[in-house]
């Protein structure tokens, strides 16, 4: 039998699980999107070549969609 108690604890317990999971998304997709764009801004740099602000932008967006889109997978498939 559900409980009122039980039934806030678990809401409460879900949304400290989605504030984690929020926050592990942003890491696991900001932190590689700034690494790898700034490595790719360095070595165009490096051999004469200054890539656009709007191609960096592209490509940090498009790493951060892919990882972000890979973290979900693996939590979507970690709680079923």
């Amino acid at each position: 039998m559900h409980t009122a108690a039980k039934v806030i604890a678990r809401q409460a317990r879900a949304s400290e699980d989605a504030a984690y999971q929020v926050a592990g998304m942003l890491i696991v997709s900001l932190i590689p999107a700034m690494f790898w764009t700034l490595a790719v801004a360095g070595i165009c740099s490096a051999v004469g070549h200054r890539p656009g602000a709007v191609a960096l932008i592209g490509l940090g967006c498009a790493i951060a969609a892919f990882c972000a889109a890979t973290f979900h997978a693996v939590i979507s498939q970690r709680q079923r």
